[in-house]
């Protein structure tokens, strides 16, 4: 017997012709993971409605199982290209290999199941069939593993239809209908396999097709008038968590609501359990003042991070959050850094070199000054230094220098200040000293530079007068002092005295 097409199966059979077409459509329009996902969900529905279509038209049971082998066709992979299409969607570069191979394994497994049937019917212990008015009916015994695709099918639109209402929730208004047609167009077929499934469905017809029939309407008007397969929003995972920056949004109260992909490389321990905790578990409260202060320097093991602060605000100008912008500046500060040692550092001794040694010494004496403080300054140069020039050279020179250097480093604190004045003469600034200690200071440099490097040296020592601020004056007592020591025959430290007509030996 040969039945005419009734009008939900031409129905159907339309419906499968316009997914297929959108599914065509969408694989010429962009090679992108979402037009593949979609043109994927489009022909498993073409498969799904057409078989469907056909099979209330069928003659006799051999034909009706032939069309169910149609729709198991696409049926399976159902599941994999909805949550794929809704994962493309916020994300261009569509679902991690992992979940693909997931999802795909479990889809596979359906189709081979299904196919296979007749060998262990599990999926349907038994398929009978009957005509009710102008329309053959599959009667379906239904096993075990029909249910457990039941589960994965709702599970899987689920999950899709979640992505989705988050895309919607999340993009920008420009995009909010498009987002919308899409997830339309997935609780359509969703609505429908559930009243199916609850026994609600007229005649025990299968309304699961007519959902997905309902589902490439939507989308081909979404296509037509919103343009979803040839514009696709920026969303804002996408603009999120492709700069490189770390951004961490908080709201009013600084708890995290938001970050992005690399603020977790950031901060390791940023995960979806920190929504709502309060910023201090990131960022220490001490350096966090307030949202419009300057940048600050979190530091983070070996790495220096810059953050940001910038208010959020809406158009009525009320104060929403606040972003945090994170950068690593670890090898800008190490290059600035090194910059800096270059600009400040004596090449060849590796002491300061003039500029960064009276800036530093100036700022001592203003120290001194001001919390009154002894303070002592030492000149010194190497006895005959010209002569070494001229007889063994200037590399042996050059050497002499770096090793009267290296002894002078060894011999003073963490806190005094060594740096080379220029040619052969050296000066130490010595905070917290006095003109006595200093003494006692320049004739243990004295004596191990004799020692260990060969030479002599003269030694000028003044001491910071109460209230003094001027540098250059204690440099310049100090210079007498080292005249009057090479005056009196070298090899020898002199203090200063303003009242002493000869220089104090030591």
């Amino acid at each position: 017997m040969t039945l005419a097409f009734p009008p939900l199966a031409i129905f159907l059979c339309v419906t499968a012709a316009l997914c297929l077409s959108l599914g065509i459509h969408a694989l010429k329009q962009q090679a992108t993971a979402f037009a593949r996902n979609y043109a994927g969900l489009m022909f498993s529905s073409t498969a799904y409605t057409l078989g469907y279509g056909l099979e209330l038209c069928t003659p006799d049971l051999a034909h009706m199982q032939v069309m169910l082998r149609i729709q198991y066709l696409g049926v399976p992979f159902i599941p994999y290209f909805w949550i794929g299409l809704a994962w493309a969607y916020l994300q261009p570069s569509g679902m991690p290999l992992r979940w693909k191979s997931l999802l795909l394994s479990l889809s596979g497994a359906v189709f081979l199941v299904f196919q296979t049937n007749d060998l262990h019917h599990l999926y349907y212990t038994s398929i009978t069939y009957t005509h009710d008015a102008d329309m053959s009916l599959s009667i379906l015994e239904k096993g075990p593993l029909y249910w457990l695709n039941i589960a994965y099918i709702n599970l899987g639109t689920a999950i899709g239809v979640l992505l989705l209402f988050r895309a919607w929730h999340q993009t920008v208004p420009l995009y909010r209908q498009q987002a919308l047609i899409l997830l339309g167009g997935s609780l359509l077929p969703w609505l429908f396999h559930l009243l199916y499934q609850i026994g609600l469905s007229p005649r025990d017809i299968d309304l699961s097709p007519f959902g997905m029939a309902a589902a490439g309407i939507v989308y081909a008007l979404g296509a037509l008038r919103h343009r979803v397969l040839n514009i696709l929003p920026l969303a804002r995972d996408i603009v999120f968590d492709s700069i490189a920056e770390g951004v961490v949004v908080l709201d009013t109260r600084r708890r995290i609501i938001d970050f992005n992909h690399a603020a977790t490389l950031f901060y390791p321990g940023l995960d979806l359990s920190m929504i709502g905790a309060d910023s201090s578990a990131l960022i220490d409260a001490a350096v966090f003042t307030a949202p419009d202060t300057h940048p600050f320097i979190d530091h983070r093991d070996t790495r220096q991070l810059e953050v940001h602060c910038y208010p959020l605000r809406d158009k009525r100008g009320a104060f929403l959050g606040t972003a945090l912008l994170i950068q690593d500046v670890s090898e800008k500060l190490a290059l600035l850094d090194g910059l800096r040692q270059l600009a400040s550092i004596d090449e060849l001794t590796a002491c300061s070199n003039r500029r960064h040694l009276i800036e530093q010494s100036t700022r001592e004496v203003l120290l001194a000054s001001r919390h009154p403080a002894p303070l002592a300054l030492i000149i010194l140069d190497i006895d005959d230094f010209k002569t070494i020039n001229d007889t063994l050279g200037h590399l042996a020179g050059d050497e002499i220098l770096r090793k009267v250097a290296s002894i002078l480093r060894q011999r003073l604190r963490s806190t005094d200040i060594l740096g080379r004045y220029g040619g052969d003469e050296f000066i130490i600034t010595l905070p917290e000293t006095t003109g006595a200690a200093a003494c006692d200071i320049a004739q243990t440099l004295l004596e191990h530079c004799q020692t260990h490097c060969g030479v002599s040296l003269s030694l000028g020592i003044a001491e910071l007068t109460p209230g003094e601020k001027d540098f250059n004056a204690l440099l310049k007592r100090a210079d007498l002092a080292l005249y009057q020591a090479k005056s009196s025959g070298k090899h020898r430290a002199s203090l200063y005295q303003a009242d002493a007509s000869i220089p104090a030996r030591l």
